[in-house]
């Protein structure tokens, strides 16, 4: 008996295409994109959907965040070049989007939450509490991570929390981080082993060296166990601080 072959959906296509045209995007900016950040005015370069008239658009752009937009007659002062509007990828046209952004230190007074167990000292430590190095003010746990060489477990966060402008390899971490507790010495977890700032990521490895872990992330109960390939409109469930 025959019977008719069912034909593809164009929502399927739709989204084959789009996955197609992300994956240049990654590949693109996974080698270009440092580069980019040798302009001192571009703070981070990504994938996105552009905006228009502060509004999200279904069309994937390359996005440049700056520390300062400007015109094209002032863009010497800021020591910086103009962006292109479109940038050709392997074939495909994609246009740029610039959104003005910069990133600095920011402190912000408020009430002391009345025994959080995520800002006080712990043991056994687990993913979503607060961490820092001394010379920053606190961030969070995101995971527990393992050498693949010797299975020696560390505390995995960001550069900005557990390395920061002026820290340096070695360093002291603690958790929980000085903004929650300054008392350093009481606080010591670890050293700081590795960390990374640059088109690849945002990272930071800390040892462990006098307390037990758990790797169940605090108040959600589960435990990451893999890395997973994020995907633009995704939705996020997060433990954390701030």
């Amino acid at each position: 008996m025959l019977s008719k072959k069912n034909k593809p959906t164009r929502k399927k296509s739709t989204q084959s295409k789009e996955d197609s045209k992300t994956e240049k995007l990654k590949q693109f900016i996974r080698a270009r994109g440092a580069d980019f950040l040798l302009d001192k005015n571009i703070s981070s370069v990504g994938i996105g959907y552009k905006q228009k008239d502060g509004k999200s658009t279904k069309e994937l752009a390359i996005q440049f965040t700056v520390n300062k937009k400007v015109g094209l007659d002032l863009l010497e002062s800021v020591e910086t070049t103009e962006i292109p509007t479109s940038i050709v990828v392997d074939g495909v046209e994609f246009p740029t989007d610039v959104v003005e952004r910069s990133f600095s230190k920011s402190f912000k007074i408020v009430p002391e939450e009345i025994g959080s167990s995520r800002k006080t000292r712990v043991d056994p430590i687990v993913p979503g509490i607060s961490i820092a190095n001394t010379k920053i003010s606190a961030g969070t746990i995101g995971g527990i991570v393992f050498d693949k060489e010797t299975g020696t477990p560390y505390i995995l966060s960001n550069w900005h929390v557990l390395h920061g402008p002026e820290g340096n390899i070695g360093d002291t971490i603690v958790q929980p981080g000085p903004f929650d507790d300054n008392r350093i010495q009481l606080n010591q977890i670890g050293k700081l082993v590795r960390s990374h700032l640059g088109a690849a990521g945002d990272c930071a490895l800390a040892s462990m060296e006098s307390r037990t872990f758990k790797q169940e992330i605090f108040e959600l109960n589960v435990a990451a166990e893999q890395i997973g390939e994020p995907d633009l409109g995704d939705k996020v469930n997060a433990g954390t601080m701030r």
